[in-house]
């Protein structure tokens, strides 16, 4: 009987499309910090909601849940979690790279190793970037308001509350971390540091 419940639930949602459906969520609530906004931003019936479903849709793919999905004209790179604990540092589970002709899957450390340069030639390229815009261009106002810290330790943590209660700019400099930035010849000839 719950097969025919189950196919006529399904049929009349394709003859009425536009009935609204009720969604329960049962989750602990540390869970529910975290997914709850996620959820409301995927079921939104409007373009940003449209945005947030398109973009969700390549992380399905795949068996294991990506960290990261880089992906160049015709390649792709997916970090693959969840993450190892590995000593004091996590590392992902592994990695797919794709591109025309090879296809391959790497250890863990290769993994990390390949998603560390992969973040660094990306700020290397922004960094660049700015260096030149700015050559060209006043800098513009920052339009975006600096977001909560989020400490990844107490989202694995059961107990610990997930955002940090001072923001990024009361943390004492101990804890800021040094960007490095390397130099850079522009199509003018000039190095940028």
């Amino acid at each position: 009987m719950p097969v025919f419940l189950s196919a006529f639930a399904r049929l009349q949602s394709w003859l009425s499309p536009a009935s609204d459906q009720t969604l329960s969520v049962k989750a602990p609530a540390r869970i529910l910090r975290v997914a709850g906004p996620i959820i409301e931003k995927l079921i939104a019936d409007d373009k940003i909601g449209e945005s947030y479903r398109c973009s969700t849709i390549v992380r399905f793919r795949y068996n294991v849940p990506p960290l990261a999905y880089y992906h160049g004209t015709t390649s792709t790179c997916v970090i693959s979690g969840p993450l190892l604990n590995h000593g004091k540092a996590y590392r992902p589970t592994g990695a797919i790279i794709e591109t025309p002709g090879f296809d391959v899957r790497l250890l863990p450390e290769d993994a990390y190793d390949l998603d560390q340069q992969i973040q660094q030639a990306i700020e290397n390229t922004i960094v660049d970037w700015v260096a030149e815009y700015q050559e060209r261009e006043a800098a513009p106002e920052s339009r975006h308001p600096p977001a909560p810290a989020v400490n990844p330790d107490a989202i694995l943590d059961d107990t610990a509350p997930v955002l940090h209660s001072d923001s990024s700019e009361t943390r004492s400099a101990s804890v800021k971390i040094q960007k490095r930035r390397r130099s850079t010849s522009s199509s003018k000839g000039g190095q940028h540091v």
